[in-house]
């Protein structure tokens, strides 16, 4: 009979969080974000409701619900308030490090810059969630049909921003050009 050498023996996972999560890296993240002009934000509700909200909610909402909902003013901001009251619980019972989920809100909601900050801190805490749910194993998540088709829209916002603002500039040039 072997006994384990020390240090080397890991905890098994707490109850209900067999399956293996994904890691999403902070950095594509926030790139995703920026490429889109924000609306990849939509896939990843979508996401975080499906890795996440399952293991702290009975019944587990529905992904597509809740992103649909997302789309709809006053309720985007209830949907952005549960999927992070769900990884801030999701947090706590991995037994990972939480996030001060209300102060988080409530800085982003009214000055809307600490999201600079407050987005990366909590995918950050919930990709360490997941390592500790999955004692490591958690893998690293691969871009889905759903992330493409809302960086593909999000780029095409982009794209008419800039070919209305050249359109304005020509017109302006254009009229302020006088022949005498």
């Amino acid at each position: 009979m072997s006994t384990p050498m020390p240090g080397t023996y890991t905890s098994p996972p707490p109850p209900g969080f067999e399956s293996t999560a994904v890691i999403r890296s902070v950095g594509r993240c926030v790139l995703l974000l920026i490429l889109s002009c924000g609306v990849w934000g939509f896939a990843w509700i979508y996401h975080t409701t499906k890795e996440v909200s399952n293991k702290v909610n009975n019944p587990a909402p529905s992904p597509a619900f809740r992103t649909v909902l997302y789309f709809i003013p006053i309720a985007n901001l209830v949907m952005w308030f549960l999927a992070w009251k769900d990884i801030e619980e999701y947090c706590k019972r991995a037994r990972s490090e939480d996030f001060p989920m209300v102060l988080f809100y409530l800085l982003t909601l009214l000055l809307g810059f600490p999201a600079l900050f407050t987005y990366p801190i909590i995918q950050s805490r919930m990709n360490q969630a997941h390592m500790a749910a999955t004692n490591g194993q958690a893998t690293n998540a691969p871009m889905k049909t759903i992330d493409w088709v809302f960086l593909i829209i999000g780029m095409l916002y982009w794209l008419a921003l800039w070919a209305f603002i050249i359109i304005v500039i020509v017109a302006a040039a254009g009229s302020s050009t006088t022949t005498y």
